[in-house]
């Protein structure tokens, strides 16, 4: 096979700057071109839909690979276009598209049972909006994580009082979370976050109000960026394996611009929680 056999169209939903300062969507995009390579296949340069499209263009890819949330109709248009499409962490399932996902349900319920059998009952959360993103690039922030959905879904059914502030996926949001949290509820023994750079707000709001993350409050998040392993203290956090997903999106593309296969496959990725400082399971 040679280089120019497949080529291979990557449609994002972020910028360049978004993408820089994001480690988990830029291992993912490097993951797929480190993929692409290995299997001398051809990756197009990245296109980004806030630098706008020419629609016609994706006729001419065996496959496009779709990094981020869009609208259906935008998902829909995009498949009239061409049929060979993986979507790479998106919240909505088609049932003829392929999808790769990281696994979140499972780990949340976990993570949250594992702070309730600890003996924490005052558990809050913080989370991120999803944006959906139509082909002309604007967007719509309503989109609601499931870590959020599975957290509101979990309180009731313990029939505990949910405590939770979403934001953007910044450090801000932590912040002013934690600090909205415990004005609601000061006895808060656990928070659950949904990502690292989001912890890292709540955990220096926390220690700002004399509170020490795994002595006074748990805090488990996800992501398990390197920096996660360097904070004082170290932070509890998942793996989501954004490297495994970027690989499996590669191999699938192939599956699909081959012809291997005319069924679609939904691939979610198992992640990993990672014990450390903020909350030791056995303590």
């Amino acid at each position: 096979m040679t280089a120019q056999t497949l080529h291979i169209a990557v449609l994002t939903v972020f910028s360049e700057t978004r993408e820089a300062n994001d480690s988990y969507w830029r291992q993912i995009y490097l993951s797929i071109v480190q993929g692409a390579h290995e299997r001398g296949i051809v990756v197009d340069e990245v296109i980004r839909i806030n630098q706008g499209l020419k629609l016609a263009e994706f006729a001419h890819y065996d496959t496009i690979i779709v990094l981020g949330d869009m609208t259906s109709s935008a998902v829909n248009q995009l498949k009239q276009i061409n049929s060979s499409i993986v979507l790479v962490d998106a919240k909505d399932h088609y049932h003829d598209i392929d999808a790769v996902n990281p696994e979140l349900r499972l780990m949340t319920v976990r993570i949250l049972n594992e702070l309730y059998e600890a003996g924490r009952q005052k558990i809050g959360f913080i989370g991120g909006i999803n944006d959906l993103t139509a082909l002309d690039g604007t967007t719509t922030t309503n989109l609601e994580d499931v870590r959020s959905e599975i957290y509101e879904e979990w309180s009731k059914n313990r029939g505990i009082t949910p405590h939770f502030h979403t934001g953007t996926w910044h450090a801000e949001t932590g912040s002013l979370g934690a600090t909205k949290l415990l004005e609601e509820e000061p006895q808060l023994d656990a928070l659950l976050v949904a990502s690292d750079p989001i912890a890292l707000g709540a955990i220096n709001a926390l220690k700002l109000q004399g509170i020490e993350p795994g002595k006074d409050i748990d805090v488990v998040s996800f992501d398990n960026l390197e920096l996660a392993s360097y904070l004082v203290p170290a932070l509890t956090t998942v793996e989501l394996h954004p490297s495994a997903i970027g690989k499996t999106a590669i191999n699938q593309a192939c599956e699909l611009a081959r012809g291997e296969r005319t069924w679609p496959i939904w691939a979610t990725i198992p992640s990993q929680l990672h014990y450390r400082e903020t909350f030791k399971k056995n303590k």
